[in-house]
């Protein structure tokens, strides 16, 4: 702790700007220019340091870092939703309310605030409190599967299986290819007999998911990777994380091997904090692409392949060219399989390059093996792509 507190006070340092600025800037997002707030550099900065430590799993620095971001920007309806998301993980629910509170006083109809205290509210096991905030979110942000899932999973442990079972349904027309929400209605099917929706979401999940079990069971392994991937099937996301640290794995390929799993929320979740520490990471921007492409969110695929294709060297293509710092040999495999799905062989020829299918030198992992020889039968297969 004592030497998490001196890196902080010492980044806090580097990142402080001098001088004054306008009250108004104008930012890109997502392709748009949108006229907001001043933000100094320091926010900026501290917030990196708190997406990247929470991002390792390492909640104490990241709540310091995300307390220093506030001092420095009070007017952040998301640093405080942050800082909400880490006590309440800490078990501090009392000042994680207030800290949600804090969220919805500056943007009342701030979608993550109400649904970040609804995860909250289901951690400590009140449900009905929890239900009203995530239906409230839902409305706010309809676009996002957290929400449904979120819904569904409270739904289930009110003992209101059957209204579970109808909202996933209801996401399922939505989002045909979500891996997640089929295995939820799996494990709702499975709790109340429901052996027709067993079967069929088994189905669906071999469709998605070639690998494994309809659980989401890795490929048998030895390696020293293969607790990590239990936990990220799982859905111990923290467990995950505190396992790469001592496997010496970089947070982003946290993010890949979840993609690789087929766990949407867990890729998700972890390439949105890596990729809010460092925007151009390649591995990070492949794992939310394919994360998207699993739940069927077109909207997300693009802004992830646009921002992987700004990350890259060169342009003016309409493939993603190598980033400068390319993504790991397991994130290249996957683009190029997502390639393949929605474009065709040609273009995951052309992610590939003329290199090999596997990489270089080293034992491979039985996961990686395991894309690879799928990559290599879809490619042997032909040029179909996804309708």
């Amino acid at each position: 702790m004592r030497r998490s507190a001196a890196r902080l006070s010492w980044l806090a340092l580097l990142a402080a700007s001098a001088g004054c600025a306008a009250p108004r800037v104008a930012r890109s997002v997502d392709g748009q220019v949108i006229e907001g707030r001043y933000i100094e550099a320091r926010a900026y900065a501290l917030y990196a340091i708190a997406a990247e430590a929470e991002a390792r799993g390492d909640l104490a620095t990241a709540l310091q870092a995300y307390e220093l971001a506030e001092d420095s920007d009070p007017d952040s309806a998301d640093i405080w939703t942050r800082i909400g998301s880490i006590r309440c993980r800490l078990g501090q629910r009392g000042s994680a309310d207030d800290a949600f509170e804090r969220a919805r006083a500056i943007e009342l109809d701030y979608a993550p605030a109400h649904r970040e205290q609804a995860r909250c509210d289901l951690s400590a096991g009140r449900l009905e409190p929890a239900l009203a905030r995530v239906e409230r979110a839902i409305l706010l942000d309809p676009d996002r599967d957290e929400g449904p899932l979120l819904r569904a999973e409270i739904l289930r442990r009110l003992g209101r299986t059957d209204d579970a079972r109808l909202a996933l349904r209801a996401l399922l027309v939505r989002r045909p290819w979500s891996v997640d929400a089929w295995r939820a209605l799996h494990a709702v099917a499975l709790a109340v007999g429901d052996r027709a929706s067993v079967e069929q979401a088994e189905r669906r999940l071999r469709e998605l998911v070639p690998r494994g079990d309809a659980a989401g069971r890795p490929p048998s392994s030895r390696g020293p990777l293969a607790e990590l991937d239990e936990a990220l099937v799982l859905g111990q996301l923290r467990r995950a994380r505190r396992l790469a640290r001592d496997a010496d794995l970089p947070p982003a390929e946290v993010a890949v091997r979840a993609a690789a799993l087929g766990r949407v929320g867990e890729a998700r979740e972890q390439a949105e904090l890596v990729a809010g520490a460092d925007p151009a990471s390649a591995s990070a921007l492949v794992a939310l692409a394919v994360a998207a492409d699993l739940s069927g969110d077109v909207e997300a695929l693009t802004r992830a392949c646009d921002a992987l294709h700004a990350s890259a060297a060169g342009g003016g293509s309409a493939l993603p060219p190598s980033p400068t710092v390319p993504p790991s040999p397991l994130a290249r495999l996957l683009f190029a399989e997502l390639l393949f799905r929605r474009v065709g062989r040609d273009a995951a020829l052309a992610w590939l390059g003329p290199r090999s299918l596997r990489a270089p030198g080293g034992a491979r992992d039985p996961l990686s093996q395991e894309v690879e020889r799928r990559l290599e039968r879809e490619l042997a297969g032909g040029a179909s792509a996804a309708p």
